[in-house]
C-alpha cells in the first residue's frame, strides 16, 4: 500500500484515504455548482413567480405595493 506524506503537517494518508478525500471534495464542488445554477434559474424567473414560491427578494422596495 502506498503512503503519502504531506510536507505541512507530517500527516500520512494511504492512497485509498486520499482518493476518498478527493471524491468528497469533488462531491462538494458539484453540489455547490448545482446550487449556484438553481439560484440563477430562480432569479431569472419573474418576480411574481418567485414571490409565489417564497423565494426571498433582494429588492423588495421596488415591488412593494401600498
Amino acid at each position: 500500500m502506498t503512503t503519502l506524506t504531506y510536507r505541512g503537517g507530517g500527516k500520512s494518508l494511504t492512497s485509498s484515504e486520499s482518493r476518498f478525500d478527493l471524491a468528497h471534495y469533488a462531491r462538494k464542488l458539484v453540489l455547490a455548482w448545482t446550487r449556484w445554477q438553481t439560484a440563477r434559474e430562480i432569479e431569472a424567473m419573474p418576480f411574481d413567480i418567485r414571490k409565489d414560491i417564497g423565494w426571498p427578494s433582494t429588492d423588495d422596495n421596488k415591488h412593494r405595493t401600498m
